[in-house]
């Protein structure tokens, strides 16, 4: 079950939180989330059910059992506070959710002051346009 403890990190630094302050929010101790997050240890269910109320996923989700789209679209927008997803973008949402370097590359990229963060997605623009016509 290494996907839990992925997708464990992950949420925890979506909400920018230590294994420390994740720790306290679930009355355990900070090596314990380290141990799930690294694949050494599973959560007990009780720990399990709280971690899917406090990150508000499904149990699914968060054990990284194949994500079905409804629960996809649910999560895009209960984040995102929109209703407006296309196929496209539900598309892009899958591919990041099953290449886990990307979707980590992707986030610090979010992350790049503004100016750095333009120049950076026209030189990655650049590169897919290009991969696509040599395919295509």
């Amino acid at each position: 079950m290494k996907n839990l403890g992925e997708m464990l990190k992950r949420l925890r630094k979506q909400q920018r939180w230590t294994q420390e302050q994740l720790a306290e929010q679930l009355n355990v101790s900070r090596s314990q989330i380290s141990k799930w997050e690294n694949g050494s240890l599973l959560p007990d269910i009780q720990s399990l059910e709280k971690l899917c109320r406090l990150f508000h996923v499904s149990a699914d989700f968060l054990i990284g059992s194949e994500v079905q789209r409804q629960e996809v679209l649910r999560e895009v927008k209960r984040l995102y506070g929109t209703t407006e997803i296309n196929e496209k973008t539900l598309a892009a949402i899958d591919y990041l959710l099953q290449n886990q370097d990307m979707s980590e590359a992707m986030y610090t990229l979010t992350k790049l002051p503004e100016k750095k963060r333009k120049h950076v997605e026209t030189m990655l623009m650049t590169i897919i346009k290009e991969c696509a016509e040599a395919i295509g």
